[in-house]
């Protein structure tokens, strides 16, 4: 259960990074980015939860890149 939510919310992060990669529009951008610091926050409490370490945003997604690549 707890790898599948890790998964899950993993996926989402990376799937409102790659949107804001995407987006130009100004307002569309800053709400992007504000729904990425939630999904951001919810990943870091479950690799905190899980014992899984990280030292920076960028490490978190990579390691979000990474269980990604993992499971598909």
């Amino acid at each position: 259960m707890a790898k599948s939510k890790l998964y899950n919310v993993a996926r989402r992060y990376i799937d409102v990074i790659e949107l804001m990669e995407r987006t130009s529009d100004a307002q569309k951008l800053a709400d992007l980015e504000e729904e990425r610091v939630i999904w951001h926050n919810k990943l870091l409490k479950i690799l905190k939860r899980e014992g899984i370490s990280f030292k920076d945003r960028e490490s978190v997604t990579r390691l979000a890149y990474h269980l990604l690549r993992g499971n598909e």
